[in-house]
């Protein structure tokens, strides 16, 4: 789903007041994910989100609306902390994923996610620190406008050079489609 994450006014206008039929799919996306689910019949899905928990519900029937294999929700919460006013999505990420590898070590690991929210610097971190558990990263390269609504710039956001130590292999795609043919490529799917 596109939210614009994490714009807080372009964020919440997507999230809670747009009306949850109105809100923009990213084309193939849930063909991809169910393409990896018949790949792979035992690899669980998780949906890591700096998404809010109190807008679950809305993520969930968008999920289930759109033919997104089930799996638990991984969100955040919004608000005040000890630190600063909001919390940190980066972090929410990578404690997270940090969390679930060592949770759970027997599973490998693909990482989907777009470039506008550092995904591609945080999944290049991880996979750098368990490349024996991370399989593939895969990222949604966001238009332009999609770029400036993200982080208000229409180039990528600036994380540092992830592509200068590839621990595992990345594939990017525009859109579900994209990534699916970069697997199929890579002879990943």
């Amino acid at each position: 789903m596109v939210t614009a994450l994490p714009r807080p006014l372009p964020a919440a206008w997507n999230s809670l007041v747009l009306h949850e039929n109105a809100r923009m799919v990213v084309p193939g996306m849930a063909d991809l994910y169910r393409r990896w689910r018949g790949a792979h019949p035992k690899a669980p899905t998780f949906y890591l989100s700096t998404g809010a928990w109190n807008v679950a519900p809305a993520i969930r029937r968008f999920l289930e609306r759109h033919g997104y294999p089930r799996g638990p929700l991984l969100l955040t919460d919004w608000g005040p902390t000890n630190t600063g006013w909001f919390r940190s999505g980066q972090d929410h990420k990578r404690q997270t994923l940090r969390r679930l590898l060592a949770e759970l070590p027997d599973l490998q690991w693909v990482l989907v996610g777009d470039g506008g929210q550092h995904d591609p610097q945080i999944y290049a971190d991880v996979a750098a620190e368990h490349p024996d558990r991370v399989r593939v990263v895969a990222i949604r390269q966001l238009s332009p406008a999609e770029q400036v609504l993200s982080h208000g710039t229409p180039g990528p956001a600036k994380d540092g050079d992830a592509r200068d130590r590839p621990a595992v292999p990345v594939v990017h795609g525009a859109d579900g489609n994209e990534i699916a043919l970069r697997l199929i490529d890579a002879g990943l799917l």
